[in-house]
């Protein structure tokens, strides 16, 4: 009897052991703020785009009755016909309504929005608007919590900022911008839309590391608020073979930028030539010519991660909220 009792307490040991790592598995060190049971919060959900340019005609009191948004910087009804023949405009339109299921993004975003509110406690958005923003790269997604809290919270989307790359309306945009028009970077642009009305940048800090942190910080947190559901690579913009040259040259390039002395470089052409979208890096090195643009955002959002991995006491918004790039630097135990 002896023998069995422990042949059972080992086999039920094993069995919570490999529980564990399988849960560990799962989880990963790239789930690091799972949310369980994601439920739907209820907003109003408008396509501005279908009224504007699928109609007959426009009814304008209707127009600035349900979409009145749109109409508070230019309620001029010419404006608005003009928009509505516009032909540029009008193939958007189109395009969009062939290419896009406005339900399923929908709920994808409010599952952002939910867990925005969860993490960081982002007021849920009221309502969220579908329009054509005639290709706005600066700012294909916009959220506005609103000033007070009885204010109306809005979330703004631009369909026709992720038609694909190779969309015809794109012709003219440069090669490494237009890649990145595509659908699956629209959760991601929802998310840093969200994160961009927090203060996360550090204080006080020019240097390159401080653009490395705070992107870093940005990635990070869109992980978690589209759910993990994103590969890393797509959350920070590449595609399959430039993220696996730079995954297998990671201890390479953090190596010619501590040599280098970059990371504490507050020369304006550095942080340009490293961390702002291009489509190649400039070390100063013999892979220059393979190493994709943004590379110090890389090896920022690599920083911040080892971080929060080292640290799994501090909750996604305390990790954010953190402001001071070096001790991210100190403490991440970052050792590609």
């Amino acid at each position: 009897m002896k023998g069995t009792y422990q042949i059972y307490l080992f086999a039920l040991t094993l069995v919570v052991a490999i529980g564990f790592f399988i849960q560990r598995s799962f989880n990963g060190s790239g789930s690091l703020y799972p949310i369980e049971n994601v439920e739907h919060h209820p907003w109003d959900v408008r396509s501005f785009d279908e009224v504007l340019f699928g109609g007959d005609s426009l009814i304008m009191t209707e127009l600035t009755t349900h979409f009145h948004p749109f109409f508070e910087s230019n309620p001029l009804p010419n404006f608005w016909e003009q928009e509505r023949n516009n032909p540029i405009l009008r193939d958007h339109f189109t395009n969009v309504q062939s290419l896009m299921d406005r339900g399923a993004i929908a709920n994808d975003l409010n599952a952002i929005s939910v867990r925005a509110n969860r993490h960081l406690g982002l007021p849920l958005p009221n309502q969220l608007f579908f329009y054509i923003s005639g290709i706005d790269l600066e700012s294909p997604c916009i959220y506005f919590p609103g000033t007070t809290e009885d204010d109306t919270k809005y979330a703004f989307v631009g369909l026709d900022n992720f038609l694909g790359a190779g969309y015809p309306g794109y012709d003219g945009i440069p090669a490494y911008q237009s890649v990145l028009l595509r659908q699956s970077q629209l959760p991601i642009n929802y998310a840093h839309a969200l994160l961009a009305t927090l203060s996360l940048e550090n204080f006080n800090d020019p240097t390159l590391v401080g653009q490395m942190v705070y992107h870093g910080k940005i990635a990070l947190a869109t992980e978690a608020l589209t759910g993990y559901s994103i590969e890393s690579s797509e959350v920070l913009g590449y595609g399959p073979e430039q993220w696996n040259f730079l995954e297998a040259n990671e201890s390479n390039i953090w190596e010619v930028m501590v040599r280098e002395k970059l990371l504490f470089s507050t020369d304006m052409m550095v942080r340009q030539r490293l961390s702002e979208p291009a489509p190649f890096s400039k070390l100063g090195t013999a892979m220059d010519g393979d190493i994709p643009g943004r590379v110090a955002r890389y090896i920022g959002y690599k920083l911040v991660k080892s971080y929060a991995e080292n640290h799994r006491e501090l909750s996604l918004k305390e990790i954010i909220k953190i402001r001071d790039a070096q001790k991210f630097l100190r403490d991440a135990q970052y050792k590609p």
